[in-house]
């Protein structure tokens, strides 16, 4: 098994020669924050008898969206009293500075932590659980400005 401060001394000299960067972040990255990884346990792997694989596929989307929502309603609420770590404020500070000619940040989190920490052009694949998006016609609202008793919202553009 590798010595860990030699693996860290070699990802800073890979990193002090990089010029263009790109990094993938997953749920560790958030972990250390509060938000519970699906894959490593907790509370969030599990919700009322029902896996999350089953909970946010398309499937149940179409067959109980109520439910749905609920249960990203519960994810909500979990997130919310979750602050960017040290990890999501180095990767804003990196995507910020004129070191590297490009810097591309991408994440399959949902949790709007690097955007929290001042992350401003990166991707997220899988969405934001603070934004709502219309299944028919993709537009995209802040939950914030839903009322909570409109589960699941009705589309403004629909009307």
């Amino acid at each position: 098994m590798p010595n860990l401060s030699s693996e860290i001394q070699k990802v800073k000299e890979a990193l002090g020669n990089a010029r263009r960067v790109f990094v993938l972040t997953g749920s560790g990255v958030s972990a250390e924050s509060g938000v519970s990884t699906f894959r490593g346990g907790g509370a969030s792997t599990i919700w009322r008898g029902m896996p999350f694989e089953q909970l946010s596929s398309a499937r149940m989307m179409q067959t109980n969206l109520p439910l749905v929502w609920e249960w990203f309603d519960y994810r909500l609420s979990v997130v919310a009293g979750c602050t960017p770590n040290a990890g999501h404020f180095a990767l804003a500070k990196a995507s910020e500075s004129s070191r590297f000619d490009s810097f591309n940040l991408v994440t399959q989190n949902i949790d709007g932590l690097h955007l929290a920490a001042g992350s401003k052009d990166f991707t997220e694949l899988h969405g934001n659980i603070h934004q709502a998006r219309c299944l028919s016609c993709g537009h995209v609202q802040q939950l914030s400005e839903i009322p909570a008793d409109e589960r699941p919202p009705v589309c403004p553009k629909m009307f």
